[in-house]
């Protein structure tokens, strides 16, 4: 098959099995008792979409871009399902920060295990142990500078981020770190842009005001896809 083909079948299958995970929340489970007052979200029809095609375009990446950081086979398998296993409980998170600004723990810890697995997994099989450092320490810079603007903003009496946020940083700098500094620097940089974009346009439609808060787990979320799919070919253009 070629890499089209390969793509838009990874893409459509994943969007198929995305149905009932968009069902399921749907259902807002995940709320908790002080939250059942909060409007209903409506229909998640956007979900299977989303899951599909950020997969495939993650696989695209692993397997039909040429990088060291996948040096033969077993590790692109290990990495795919890593990598996917992340999207899911990303879309997830996005869904659920969207609906309560809340990124739960219950997905949220379950994922770093899972991440720290597939990173070891794919040290072991054949990656290398350098990679696994750097994913690593990539995983502590990013958390720890996002642990350091969160007690910035609660020192100036603010919640515009939260420890789930720093949480989800230690996902998305640890997930992006594996494949190199440019993606993680370009991935955590492009957050912020994506997140000042989406402030300016939901401050100009009035649909927060300067003291408000916002969702801000989405915008970190597409601004590691950005550093992910285009720091290998931008040569990490911020660093």
């Amino acid at each position: 098959m070629s890499e089209v083909a390969v793509t838009v079948v990874v893409g459509a299958v994943v969007a198929l099995l995305g149905i009932p995970v968009g069902r399921w929340l749907e259902a807002t489970t995940y709320r908790k008792p002080d939250e059942d007052d909060v409007p209903h979200p409506g229909r998640r029809w956007w979900v299977p979409i989303v899951l599909g095609l950020v997969s495939a375009l993650v696989v695209h990446r692993i397997w039909f871009v040429q990088d060291d950081a996948v040096p033969g086979w077993p590790v692109a398998v290990v990495l795919t399902a890593t990598a996917l296993m992340v999207v899911l409980s990303c879309v997830c998170l996005a869904a659920m920060d969207l609906d309560v600004h809340r990124l739960p723990d219950r997905i949220m810890w379950p994922t770093m295990g899972f991440l720290a697995a597939g990173i070891t997994l794919a040290a072991f099989v054949g990656g290398g142990f350098d990679p696994w450092l750097r994913s690593v320490l990539a995983a502590l810079a990013s958390g720890g500078f996002y642990l350091l603007l969160a007690l910035l903003s609660l020192a100036r009496g603010s919640l515009a981020l939260g420890l789930g946020d720093v949480k989800l940083a230690v996902v998305l700098g640890g997930a992006l770190g594996w494949y190199g500094w440019p993606e993680t620097v370009t991935g955590i940089y492009a957050g912020f842009l994506v997140g000042g974009v989406v402030a300016v346009g939901l401050l100009v439609a009035r649909r927060v005001s300067w003291r408000g808060d916002f969702a801000y787990g989405p915008p970190m979320m597409v601004g590691a896809l950005l550093g992910f799919l285009l720091a290998p070919q931008t040569g990490g253009a911020f660093l």
